[in-house]
């Protein structure tokens, strides 16, 4: 949690937020906002995944909600067992405790944004069915 709430509202600049790596080597996000911008309660991100790069890890959150948002690329959803493919402008809810994976199908890097609530640590690996 951060110290102290934001007293004004703050501009994040995508060129210059902080990335890091995400698993598997699959890509980055760009963290827009989190806990170190001062939110306490939600976290927003812009991940962009390799073109036909590694699957996304199937995991849950106990205790967020979480949707994404895609900008570009050709993305497939997985959500509880059930493949959801994705194109620009659509966007998918995940409620806390639903096994899921975002992956990148295409030939072209992929850009979506990630928003969970609320932010921290929670990432459980779940093993896919079948």
């Amino acid at each position: 949690m951060s110290e102290e709430a934001p007293s004004e509202g703050k501009v994040v600049d995508p060129d210059t937020a902080p990335r890091r790596d995400m698993q598997l080597e699959r890509g980055y996000a760009i963290q827009l906002v989190d806990p170190n911008l001062g939110a306490e309660r939600l976290d927003m991100h812009i991940n962009v995944l390799k073109a036909r790069g590694a699957p996304g890890p199937y995991h849950l959150h106990t205790n967020c909600e979480n949707i994404y948002f895609i900008l570009e690329g050709d993305v497939v959803v997985t959500i509880d067992g059930v493949a959801h493919q994705m194109k620009p402008g659509m966007a998918v809810f995940i409620p806390p405790n639903v096994p899921h994976s975002a992956s990148n199908v295409g030939d072209t890097e992929a850009r979506l944004v990630e928003i969970y609530t609320p932010p921290g640590q929670d990432f459980v690996h779940v093993a896919k069915e079948g």
